[in-house]
């Protein structure tokens, strides 16, 4: 009887839903593809599939040469929400352009084609946009990566684990670290007022589409609710290329970003620093395969972009080996900074580290030799923080044992004590086991010793925690952290 109830209950569910979302407002979702034909299929799936019925997909072929024209023509034929348009190869921006030329929404959402959305993200994005009348809602995403899904940068994700509803920017200047034009959703209303398009350029126009929106909007909603799948494709125009074209492309573009928040000036100052914290090492990394071209394009942009950043935030917020290779930079002479390169220099828990006047240094590549500061080389208070993981997880008896690794990044442990904390539970600690291990990208190990431990949890076999504090002390420093019990630990 209860089985019958149940499946009555999901037959009048659906035809309910699906009567009260004729009234909900139309949600265009634009498509462009060119040679898309290896996940086009994918992408239009899930659009189709997702729990907000009420849209329109317009996909918009810029002259593709393989079969994503045939695949778009398919779900036209299988989906009448599905409109196919077609153009001469334009590049994504005249594309995107097309396509809202021709939606009739009174929403405007973009889904590159090697990309998808989750089955209750938009809902949940548009069920909040039609309550609060927002402009534009922000939504989070997540990789796809070598066919698996891993979790977006933590700067991203620390911004939708505090949705909000209508807020400004000026409230909430964090979320200009979602760039992209994929994951947000705006109102076309809105949309065509702020004469809002996606620009020429090769790289990064998203950004300065994104800026203009969050500035111009009178109200943002940042969704808690997973929505968006990016594909991450080496070979992409965004993501793969290690030229000087590219690094000038990246910083025209911040250039571009900056001169927009200008009004704003604080806003303008977080923006800076999350640029240089979170996408400048990316940039800078890439030295690592590239030549003297890419070199000479960093000398010329990044000392410009360090200037727009205030001095105290630099020094506390951007981690010493960045600093240390800024300055290099700054002095442009090339022998110098490929041997700090090559020294690995910008991997610091290769290198030893100590005290000295200026504070916590770690001794990279040039120390003592280069035409850099001291205090360049002082290591940031986030460098030093405690980290933890918990291994491995196996029953004994009542009780749980955890193998912990705790350890401070970049400084050797000398008489290291660990406290742990769960919901209630008892708790022994022994050190033992092996030691945490760093590996550099070229293949270079640090063993921080003493950093092994085993961690009873007495009688939690039966009721194991998902997650314990940690609290690593070792003389006068101490750091607390949280650690997270591995999903397939099998309690």
């Amino acid at each position: 009887m209860a089985r019958l109830r149940r499946r009555f209950r999901r037959a009048v569910a659906v035809p309910l839903d699906r009567w009260r979302q004729r009234s909900r407002p139309l949600l265009s979702i634009v498509v462009p593809v060119f040679n898309g034909e290896a996940f086009l299929d994918e992408c239009l799936l899930s659009a189709r599939r997702q729990d907000y019925r009420r849209v329109e997909i317009i996909v918009i072929d810029d002259g593709s040469t393989d079969s994503s024209l045939a695949i778009a023509r398919r779900h036209r034929r299988s989906d009448r929400r599905v409109t196919v348009l077609t153009q001469t190869n334009s590049g994504v921006a005249a594309a995107r352009r097309a396509a809202v030329e021709a939606a009739t929404g009174a929403f405007l959402t973009f889904v590159d084609a090697d990309d998808t959305v989750t089955r209750t993200g938009l809902r949940a994005a548009m069920d909040v946009l039609t309550e609060s009348g927002s402009d534009i809602a922000v939504m989070p995403y997540q990789r796809l990566e070598d066919g698996r899904v891993r979790p977006a940068a933590a700067w991203n994700r620390a911004l939708h684990s505090r949705p909000a509803t209508h807020v400004g920017l000026t409230e909430r200047p964090d979320v200009l670290v979602h760039a992209m034009a994929c994951a947000k959703i705006f109102q076309r209303e809105f949309w065509d007022a702020t004469a809002l398009e996606f620009p020429e350029v090769m790289l990064a126009g998203d950004q300065i589409v994104s800026a203009r929106a969050l500035v111009a909007a009178e109200g943002i909603d940042i969704s808690g609710t997973m929505a968006y799948n990016w594909r991450r494709q080496t070979s992409s125009v965004s993501q793969g290329r290690v030229t000087a074209a590219a690094v000038h492309a990246w910083t025209n573009a911040i250039d571009a970003v900056l001169e927009i928040l200008e009004p704003l000036p604080d806003v303008r100052v977080e923006r800076a620093v999350q640029y240089v914290r979170h996408n400048l090492p990316n940039l800078v990394l890439k030295l690592e395969r590239a030549d003297d071209a890419y070199l000479e394009a960093l000398i010329e942009r990044v000392p410009r972009l360090i200037r727009a950043v205030p001095a105290d935030r630099y020094r506390a917020e951007v981690p010493a080996q960045f600093r240390v290779l800024h300055a290099l930079l700054a002095a442009g002479e090339h022998d110098p900074i490929w041997r700090y390169v090559q020294a690995e220099g910008m991997q610091p828990e290769m290198h030893p580290s100590g005290i000295e006047p200026a504070g916590l240094t770690v001794y990279l590549p040039g120390w003592e030799r280069d035409r850099v500061p001291p205090e360049t080389y002082v290591l940031t208070a986030e460098q030093t923080a405690a980290r933890a993981t918990v291994r491995s997880v196996h029953h004994d008896g009542p009780n749980l044992v955890l193998d912990v690794e705790a350890w401070f990044p970049n400084v050797d442990l000398v008489e290291p004590m660990l406290a742990v904390k769960t919901d209630g539970d008892l708790v022994d600690v022994v050190q033992w086991g092996e030691p945490h291990v760093s590996t550099s990208r070229q293949g270079a190990q640090r063993r921080y010793v003493g950093s092994g431990w085993s961690v009873t949890l007495r009688g939690a076999s039966r009721r194991a925690p998902r997650q314990i504090t940690v609290t690593l002390t070792d003389g006068s420093r101490e750091s607390t952290t949280i650690a997270r019990l591995p999903r397939r630990s099998g309690v």
